[in-house]
């Protein structure tokens, strides 16, 4: 199982941090307001746990560090590992979370065994925008292994680009995020890149489908707490 497309195919090691930092978001819809949500999500997260019982996450597809920094403004003294298979988004994400608990590896995380190669479990397991890249094989495996290493009270947020089962709905709003790329793409060039990678670098599966597919893999809760477009977050907990 390995993740459909490379660093380079992505043009991911070509990026410049904030060359990065500004497309993410023009070519995301709702990315501002996904992350508001996760960081009320990791606010709940902090005071049911009182802080000193978070000790170790682990996001999955660090990029470089947008999510990673929320998540140390909340919880300042947790340790993270932080995955991504560009060592240009990794070197992004150590200037970014320079002073911080890091752990940097470099490598695809659908090929990490994640019990040899991660060294602990985790309170906090997240991914934002990332695992759209593997396909319907591939996401069932990366839930069971998320689920696996995740302490018994620990939690999975899960935002990404997601499809729909309803032809209709999924039609309507893949339209929709195509129409925000027109809209909102800094100039033609990251416009052709982006639209590239939504029609053709994708692999968006059915968020009713990744639902079931976190309860088959133990989940005992999966909540979706944002949804607009193709956008969506999921909150799992073990």
């Amino acid at each position: 199982m390995t993740t459909n497309v490379t660093a380079k195919e992505l043009n991911y090691d070509s990026y410049k941090t904030e060359k990065y930092d500004s497309d993410i978001v023009r070519s995301i819809p709702w990315y501002i307001r996904l992350h508001k949500k996760i960081m009320e999500i990791l606010t709940d997260c902090y005071k049911s746990f009182k802080g000193d019982r978070i000790k170790n996450v682990l996001e999955l597809g660090v990029g470089t560090g947008l999510t990673s920094e929320k998540i140390f403004k909340i919880i300042p003294k947790v340790h993270l590992v932080a995955v991504d298979f560009s060592k240009t988004m990794l070197d992004g994400a150590r200037k970014r979370l320079s002073g911080y608990d890091v752990k940097y590896i470099e490598g695809d995380y659908s090929e990490l065994n994640f019990r040899t190669n991660l060294g602990t479990n985790f309170d906090i397991v997240m991914s934002v925008i990332g695992i759209h890249h593997q396909n319907d094989f591939g996401k069932k495996e990366l839930f069971k292994k998320i689920y696996d290493c995740l302490n018994d009270d620990g939690i999975f947020i899960f935002g990404d680009l997601v499809t729909f089962k309803d032809k209709r709905e999924a039609e309507r709003n893949d339209k929709r995020h195509h129409e925000y790329l027109i809209l909102n793409a800094e100039d033609e060039k990251s416009l052709k890149e982006w639209v590239h990678h939504h029609k053709f670098l994708n692999l968006l599966a059915p968020v009713e489908d990744q639902i079931e597919w976190l309860k088959e893999a133990g989940f005992s809760s999966v909540e979706i707490k944002f949804k607009k477009y193709n956008t969506c977050l999921i909150l799992a907990k073990k």
